[in-house]
C-alpha cells in the first residue's frame, strides 16, 4: 500500500481506459480522526463511496496540477510519468474543486470485507500517482517502511462508467467534498491494459 487517505489505504494495481484496479484496507489509524469501529460486534463489511473524474476538476478554477513542480519547474501532466515520487505540492495546496457532472466516469459504492491483512507503506505501487495535496504519512522519512495490521480488506476491478476524456482520472472517497475536507484525492495516470483489465 503506498497512500493512505480518509483513515484507509489505497493501492494501485492498474487503470486503463478501460477500468480501474485497486485493493483498499482499513483502518489504518489516522492520527488525526481516526475512524471508529465497534469493538463488541464489529461490522462484517464496510462500504466506501468512489468517485473518479477525467479530466481531473480543477484547483480553484485553474488547472488541476497548478503549483505542482519537478525540479523546481511547473509539473506537466503531458510529459514523462516515471518521476511522480518526485513532484511536489505548493506551502497551502488547496484541494480539487467537484467534477462537473460530464467529467464523471464512476461514481460507484464498494464493499471492504472484515478480513484481517497486513499491509506495507510504501508499496509497489509508489510513484506511479499523485495525491492531489500533501497528506499524513507515516513513512516520510526517506528509507522508511512502514508495516500494519489491518481488519478490513478488499481488491475490486471496475469499469468506468464511460469512457475518460483525459490520460488522467482523479479518484476521491470523499465525492471531492467539502472544499476544506480533511482527505487527498487520488491523480492517476493512466496506462496500457494488462492482464487484469476485461477487454484484454
Amino acid at each position: 500500500m503506498t497512500v493512505w487517505s480518509s483513515d484507509a489505504a489505497f493501492e494501485l494495481h492498474g487503470a486503463c481506459r478501460h477500468s480501474l484496479r485497486f485493493s483498499f484496507a482499513a483502518p489504518v489509524g489516522y492520527a488525526y480522526a481516526p475512524a471508529k469501529m465497534a469493538e463488541d460486534n464489529p461490522a462484517p463489511t464496510l462500504f466506501r463511496r468512489m468517485q473518479a473524474a477525467s479530466p481531473p476538476p480543477t484547483r480553484k478554477g485553474a488547472p488541476w496540477q497548478t503549483g505542482l513542480t519537478l525540479d523546481g519547474q511547473p509539473f506537466d501532466p503531458d510529459g514523462s510519468c516515471d518521476r511522480l515520487a518526485e513532484v511536489e505540492h505548493p506551502a497551502g495546496a488547496t484541494n480539487l474543486d467537484q467534477p462537473t457532472p460530464d467529467t464523471v466516469v464512476l461514481d460507484w459504492t464498494f464493499d471492504i470485507r472484515r478480513e484481517q491483512a497486513t499491509i506495507t507503506m510504501p508499496g509497489d505501487d509508489e510513484g506511479q500517482y499523485l495525491l492531489s495535496i500533501p497528506y499524513w504519512n507515516p513513512a516520510a522519512a526517506a528509507g522508511t517502511t512502514v508495516t500494519q495490521t489491518v481488519d478490513y480488506y478488499a481488491t475490486h476491478r471496475v469499469e468506468w462508467t464511460k469512457a475518460p476524456l483525459d490520460d488522467w482520472v482523479a479518484v476521491s472517497f470523499d465525492d471531492f467534498y467539502p472544499k476544506d475536507r480533511d482527505s487527498a484525492d487520488i491523480l492517476i495516470p493512466l496506462g496500457d491494459c494488462d492482464e487484469l483489465c476485461p477487454v484484454s
